[in-house]
């Protein structure tokens, strides 16, 4: 009887210390637990993203195509400092809409910020991504560039990438202390 209760006793508070819902998820995988806790504090209403906020054929698609299932996460080094830094596709609490930010990894922690509140989208549909340096160009699909458009946009780190899948993407680079952004797809 002591064994059980010591077993039992070690079982609840390992649960109680750990996400045991999302230690599988793939999105979780890819990011550091300090970047979970990180943005789960400086965004409020707002939770990192798990794979499962997409729909399952869009994830089944992108696993298909080599990808990780995970839309929510992705890192790259924004900034030129030689750390992984990472975009997420965060979900309101409410699981109806999203918001992008980005998170610098600095020597004490994470320097996180908003890049675009998504609220007008589904979470279901929203994708974040990493590109290449180089320079891109508004898309061709639109009348001319929106008031905070910069096109041609020239990156030299990589660049962060977010939209809707299937329906459009907007490309952002940070340089000289600032991100810039044009809109790439539509």
């Amino acid at each position: 009887m002591k064994k059980f209760i010591a077993l039992a006793l070690t079982l609840l508070s390992a649960s109680a210390f750990s996400d045991d819902a999302c230690s599988d998820d793939t999105c979780r995988s890819l990011m550091p637990p300090s970047l979970v806790i990180a943005a789960a504090k400086a965004f409020k209403g707002f939770r990192p993203p798990l794979a499962t906020d997409n729909s399952a054929d869009d994830i089944e698609w992108f696993v298909k195509q080599g990808g990780s299932g995970c839309f929510g996460a992705a890192s790259a080094d924004f900034n030129g400092d030689g750390r992984k830094d990472f975009i997420l596709g965060l979900t309101s609490d409410s699981g109806n809409s999203g918001m992008v930010a980005a998170a610098f990894a600095t020597v004490s922690g994470w320097e996180l910020e908003k890049l675009a509140d998504e609220s007008n989208e589904s979470r279901l549909r929203l994708f974040v991504g990493v590109g290449e340096p180089g320079t891109y160009e508004l898309t061709e699909a639109l009348d001319g560039p929106g008031p905070d458009d910069t096109s041609p946009l020239k990156c030299p780190h990589a660049v962060a990438v977010f939209g809707a899948i299937e329906a459009w993407g907007v490309t952002y680079c940070y340089n000289n202390g600032e991100w810039r952004h044009v809109q790439t797809s539509d």
